[in-house]
């Protein structure tokens, strides 16, 4: 037998699952080639599935070491089980009249696009992970729908004692440890790819005297808002605190060089001409247990509430009636497998 996993073809933009009603009258084959598995008379579709454990293939293999055969197949057990607890739980939020939350779903989608600097590549990336708008916002409210769920029947209900958020907090120093921030502007003289040098030449010297002008004591914010191209030109180029990582790894490397009131010499980039001024740094800290005690209170509950599900999945997964399309390498023809 071929060691590996073929048919991963589709990686999910987000790793909720979708719900898709079953068309009437399909043979056998598409049935088996379309769904992994059926879950009280739903499908899962075979695109999460290989979405999923994609996802999980690329993470294991993160630690350098390829699977062997028979983790391979316990890696696909584990993911469908996954998928299938994930069912379950989301008809019982459902028969328990939880409904997704239109307002909370609309923003995490506004939040997805707000990831691509355009409409036209939030959409080809749809397009290229073979998601809809349709689909990606099925799965975003699923995932409302058992979160609702959780919170309501658990999170709620569960207590976590000033002991307990203290040896979390003790445990995890570095979690709230804030890092080096920086508060910076940007002024941006923008240019073209596609412009002659001596053009892009003439916009340098531009750069070159707002530059000099700075130095010679005139206002930041002032000459951000009268000559920058920049998105942040009317707040006078602030982008506001910053950390490592934030930025462009060109930008990062200047920003973090310069002291409180430093100015930068030009950056250059493929875009335009950069200039960066540095106003205030708050130094590494680790933050004071009252002011994360509320939050390490809710890491708690939701960990507590997350076992609670688990438990709660598990059980409603054995009284489920349950079929499984899979087989060791993945085919289409895969043999059918009934659990109920």
């Amino acid at each position: 037998m071929k060691c590996g996993i073929s048919g991963v073809t589709t990686a999910m933009l987000i790793g909720f699952m979708a719900m898709v009603s079953p068309a009437h009258g399909e043979d056998e084959k598409s049935r088996v080639t379309d769904k992994i598995a059926i879950v009280n008379g739903v499908p899962i579709d075979r695109a999460d599935f290989d979405g999923q454990l994609l996802m999980m293939q690329k993470t294991l293999l993160g630690f350098g070491k390829p699977l062997t055969c028979r983790q391979v197949s316990s890696v696909q057990n584990e993911v469908l089980e996954s998928l299938i607890r994930r069912e379950v739980l989301y008809q019982e939020s459902i028969k328990s009249g939880f409904r997704p939350d239109e307002k909370a779903t609309n923003e995490e989608i506004a939040t997805l696009r707000q990831q691509f600097s355009n409409e036209a590549e939030f959409k080809n990336e749809l397009r290229k992970r073979n998601i809809s708008e349709e689909t990606l916002r099925s799965r975003i409210e699923r995932n409302s729908s058992i979160q609702r769920f959780i919170e309501r029947q658990f999170s709620s209900k569960l207590a976590v004692t000033d002991t307990e958020a203290a040896a979390y907090y003790e445990g995890h120093l570095d979690l709230f440890t804030q890092p080096l921030q920086v508060r910076v502007s940007h002024i941006l003289i923008q240019t073209d790819p596609g412009w002659e040098e001596s053009r892009r030449q003439e916009v340098r010297r531009k750069a070159e005297q707002i530059l000099k002008s700075l130095r010679g004591g005139q206002d930041f914010a002032t000459l951000a808002r009268e000559q920058s191209d920049g998105p942040t030109k009317m707040n006078g180029g602030d982008l506001g605190y910053v950390k490592t990582g934030q930025l462009e790894k060109p930008f990062e490397r200047v920003v973090f060089s310069l002291k409180p009131g430093e100015t930068s010499e030009i950056v250059e980039t493929s875009r335009g001409f950069h200039l960066f001024k540095m106003f205030d740094q708050k130094p590494e800290k680790v933050l004071a247990f009252d002011e994360v005690k509320e939050k390490i209170r809710k890491i708690l509950r939701d960990e507590k509430a997350k076992q609670e599900a688990d438990l709660l999945a598990k059980a409603l997964r054995e009284k489920a009636g349950v079929e499984i399309f899979l087989n060791e390498d993945m085919n289409l023809h895969s043999t059918k497998i009934t659990d109920k």
